[in-house]
């Protein structure tokens, strides 16, 4: 599929952007819970001696790395050539390198929202008013002001 105009240009744009939303947004929501109970023993492990923070917020950030990655893998695969992009390495490994990281940063908000409050359901709702802050200032594609009409 060829890009003819601006327009095929703003929907195959507006299509990833919904995509990759949906997703980050599906894993920030889904890794709450599981966040929620490991702090339950990580608080009663740490009260025993076993457990440091440090360590332990490093082991939760490396263990998310490979279910992203294979995530993205699949994600990658399958968007890329629903969307028809031209089949060169070098685009191929930049399209996976940026949901990558959007997948990573969705999640390990998520992670993060856990950690600064009490519990999962108010981290849900902080995350979910953030989300939508997210949403709102990263979708629109703003053309240069002469092409607006009057």
């Amino acid at each position: 599929m060829f890009r003819e105009s601006s327009t095929d240009l703003n929907m195959v744009i507006g299509a990833l952007h919904a995509a990759v939303i949906f997703i980050g947004i599906n894993n920030c929501q889904t890794v709450q819970p599981v966040v929620a109970i490991e702090r339950t023993v990580f608080y009663r492990e740490r009260a025993a001696g076993m457990y440091a923070p440090l360590p332990y917020a490093i082991a939760q950030v490396f263990t998310e790395i490979p279910y992203v990655f294979a995530q993205t893998v699949f994600y990658s695969l399958i968007v890329y050539a629903m969307v028809s992009f031209e089949w060169k390495v070098k685009n191929f490994f930049w399209f996976f390198f940026v949901s990558f990281f959007s997948f990573l940063y969705f999640t390990y908000y998520g992670l993060m929202t856990v950690s600064i409050t009490p519990n999962h359901q108010v981290a849900s709702i902080f995350a979910a008013a953030f989300n939508g802050l997210f949403n709102l200032f990263s979708s629109f594609f703003i053309p240069k002001r002469e092409s607006i009409p009057f």
